[in-house]
């Protein structure tokens, strides 16, 4: 896949009493047609790493050596395994994204979440190693204990985060667990099912990037920067800030084109961290190749800022926002 080079400069001018303006300029390489739109309902499995748009850094192709890979790392397997019959999900609820808080309703999230019914089989996203398999009731995983219920954690020795650190990955919620400590596992093996066990409305597997320290619940990664786009998706993602340069907490980002329709919102507060690759305050994983109109109003409904972004297949379009509003004043 030939990788593209996309730059996006967004200006924002902010005049007491006039209109809001924005100028945009995109430098981009040509780049073959995408895939035709794929509904979220029955994408393919992606059979190899996509290569990512890459704006400061070069990418690293992961080796069977632990490898630190910078810009773009889609290097993990879905969770969950579905094809046209079986009815499973395998992406994301976007309704309490990583970071996301419900519009204030919950807590923020150090994880993502897929629903599906109980006893659907999790898998392992990448080859690794069990570091831990069992209840959390003794052992301080999450805010509490009995946070996490059955839960997996897997070391991925081949894998290393942008800043050098070990990678694991956390499987919460489960009904059965399915390995031990100390077992080797592949990417796609089963490692147990989904369930609702520890603090769960429903069944659902709770899925996390933790770096670094596999017990620190402060040391998670936004998992849509790790999960493997659907052949004919890709992945948005930016940093949100106010006039100072302060990162905005909590604003509903609206992302629209022709066929899709979604909402996201930046991190809810500092207390998840942005990749170091990308320094990011939100993601939107799982968009059919497309340029999207991106905007964002205040609470009164005012418009803040809107602009026309493409996003590219297998890849993550990053943009930079700054606001005309002050956070410090508010």
């Amino acid at each position: 896949m030939k990788t593209s080079r996309l730059l996006l400069i967004v200006t924002i001018a902010f005049i007491w009493g006039a209109a809001l303006t924005w100028s945009v300029v995109i430098a981009q390489e040509p780049t073959p047609t995408p895939n035709p739109y794929i509904l979220p309902t029955l994408p393919p499995l992606p059979d190899e790493t996509p290569q990512g748009t890459v704006l400061d850094t070069a990418a690293v192709q992961p080796s069977p050596t632990p490898t630190v890979v910078l810009g773009d790392h889609y290097v993990m397997e879905r969770p969950i395994y579905r094809d046209a019959t079986n009815g499973r999900s395998d992406w994301v609820d976007r309704t309490y994204p990583y970071g996301g808080t419900q519009y204030g309703e919950r807590e923020v999230h150090h994880g993502v979440e897929f629903a599906n019914p109980r006893f659907t089989p999790v898998l392992a996203v990448a080859d690794g190693r069990v570091v831990f398999a069992g209840e959390d009731d003794q052992t301080l995983l999450g805010p509490t204990f009995d946070f996490y219920g059955n839960v997996v954690i897997l070391e991925h020795h081949r894998l290393l985060s942008p800043e050098g650190l070990p990678v694991y990955t956390l499987y919460g919620h489960l009904q059965e667990i399915g390995v031990e400590v100390g077992d080797i596992v592949h990417a796609g093996n089963p490692i147990g099912k989904v369930g609702d066990s520890g603090i769960a409305i429903g069944p659902h597997l709770h899925f996390e990037v933790r770096v670094g320290d596999p017990f620190d619940y402060s040391a998670t990664r936004n998992p849509d920067l790790w999960l493997k786009p659907w052949r004919g998706f890709g992945t948005l993602a930016g940093f949100v800030s106010d006039i100072e340069g302060n990162p905005v907490y909590g604003i509903v980002i609206t992302v629209q084109s022709e066929r899709v329709w979604r909402e996201t919102y930046t991190y809810g507060d500092d207390s998840v961290n942005s990749d170091p690759a990308w320094g990011e305050n939100f993601t939107l994983g799982d968009l059919p190749a497309d340029d999207y109109d991106v905007f964002i109003r205040d609470e009164d409904g005012q418009l803040l800022f809107r602009e026309l972004v493409p996003v590219e297949s297998g890849q993550t379009t990053f943009i930079e926002i700054q606001l005309p509003i002050n956070t410090e004043e508010e």
